[in-house]
């Protein structure tokens, strides 16, 4: 138990793993909990041996560990490797409960991207909900799904939505200047997925529909942007392309200079993810207003909010296809200003607000 004295002078949090550089979802987070009055550490350098109980000895007094993704501690590419791992970063935790440091886990996956061994993945983060004091996820409707696979009492849970990323990647300008800048075409319907090239993104499926499908879409440019971890999975993308009129592929990493251009250059972003919880890639598109085509997930109808018009059923074979073709029918400019009212719920304001209440709830129970 902390006093409410004590709470204003010493909330120190310990924020791990450090993906500031890759993501400014941390910096974003951190400037609205030191708008708060909390004090926001990372962890400096390396430590081979208990990375997490190491970096909270050395620094000064912290209260909450902040744990978001597990990958950098779960290593490893054979079972015995990820196994050692595993053991390391649950043995981490242990200690630094041990020490008096609250844990809070926001869950931003279900299974990293690309996970090689998903039983295992799923033991530890058994045991990780267990040990953590509260656990934080960004949509109320995946409280019940998590709550029954993992056996744990949804009081545990707190949902603090994503927020935005306005401001961060430059403003949009002209379309036709962006087309200009991208080099494509300045008369067309654009539609953009925009991000890293992997395979549950359902990039497959949207060239094969996009193919198949050309006579309504004559008039329209799929233009898909980003990098490509796998180039096997890129030449797949690559030869699926060439049988499609109207698409482009810029299979380079988009720098964040241009990341406006793109979105700017577009009228309809189309995100048909196979698998997804929260997406980076559907609050950036928000972020900049633009209509979106997505599966009707729960979570993803929970973020858009009333701007859902262009969403279709996972269940539904030819539902990409019916979300692209009323993408033609639909008002694109009264549905920019529905996804425009939808990001405005995702106030980084509140969600510091938010987050320093669980943590004030965290240190004093």
């Amino acid at each position: 138990m902390i006093s409410a004295e004590e709470l204003a002078v010493t909330l120190t949090v310990l924020m791990i793993p450090d993906y500031r550089t890759d993501n400014p979802y941390q910096t974003l987070l951190s400037k609205a909990l030191e708008n708060q009055g909390v004090k926001v550490l990372v962890p400096c350098g390396y430590r081979r041996v208990f990375p997490i109980y190491r970096a909270i000895k050395s620094k000064e007094k912290i209260n909450i560990l902040h744990l978001h993704w597990i990958s950098p501690y779960f290593k490893g590419k054979t079972i015995f490797t990820k196994s050692i791992y595993a053991l390391k970063l649950l043995i981490d935790i242990f200690l630094t409960k041990w020490a008096g440091v609250k844990i809070v886990w926001t869950y931003h996956n279900h299974i990293s991207h690309d996970s090689l061994f998903i039983f295992l993945e799923k033991w530890l983060q058994q045991n990780l909900f267990n040990l953590a004091d509260t656990i934080i996820v960004h949509h109320a409707s995946s409280i019940e799904d998590i709550a029954q696979n993992f056996k744990i009492e949804r009081l545990k849970f707190a949902v603090i939505p994503h927020g935005h990323y306005r401001g961060i990647y430059g403003s949009l300008i002209s379309q036709i200047e962006a087309r200009k800048a991208l080099g494509i075409p300045l008369d067309s319907r654009i539609y953009l997925n925009l991000g890293m090239l992997r395979p549950y993104k359902g990039l497959e499926s949207l060239l094969k529909v996009w193919s198949e499908n050309q006579e309504f879409l004559q008039a329209s440019t799929l233009l898909i942007a980003g990098k490509a971890l796998d180039e096997l999975f890129l030449q797949k993308l690559t030869k699926l392309a060439a049988s499609a009129q109207g698409v482009i592929i810029h299979a380079d990493f988009v720098e964040d200079s241009k990341i406006h251009l793109y979105f700017s250059a577009a009228d309809v972003v189309v995100l048909p993810f196979e698998k997804i919880l929260t997406s980076g890639s559907l609050i950036l598109a928000m972020s900049y207003s633009k209509p979106i085509i997505a599966p009707r997930t729960n979570s993803i109808v929970e973020t858009l909010g009333a701007g859902d018009w262009l969403l279709y059923e996972f269940a539904d074979n030819q539902g990409l296809l019916k979300s692209l073709k009323a993408s033609t029918e639909v008002d694109l400019n009264k549905l920019t200003n529905l996804v425009r009212n939808g990001c405005d719920k995702l106030s980084w304001d509140n969600i510091g607000i938010k987050t320093y209440h669980v943590y004030e709830n965290v240190l004093k129970n």
